[in-house]
């Protein structure tokens, strides 16, 4: 039988949990992050500087690390 093939969406923590999961029952794994937070220091980045606030992202990438020294380093930025 073939792995299955996941798409996750969302952002934050929620995403976060799902992908620290998925990646350890499939490796056909695809993560759609949103980045629409506005709120706190998010808000801040975007409406000053005019970027995307990276957090999400960087949680996104951290969950999907393997569980290494590298993998934690990641986790712990």
């Amino acid at each position: 039988m073939r792995p299955a093939s996941v798409v996750a969406l969302g952002g934050g923590h929620g995403l976060y949990t799902s992908l620290s999961a998925l990646r350890l029952v499939t490796g056909d794994l695809t993560a759609v992050v949103t980045v629409a937070d506005d709120g706190g220091s998010s808000g801040r980045l975007r409406e000053e500087m005019g970027i995307v606030p990276p957090g999400d992202l960087r949680m996104a990438l951290s969950a999907l690390c393997e569980d290494s020294e590298w993998g934690r380093a990641w986790r712990d930025v």
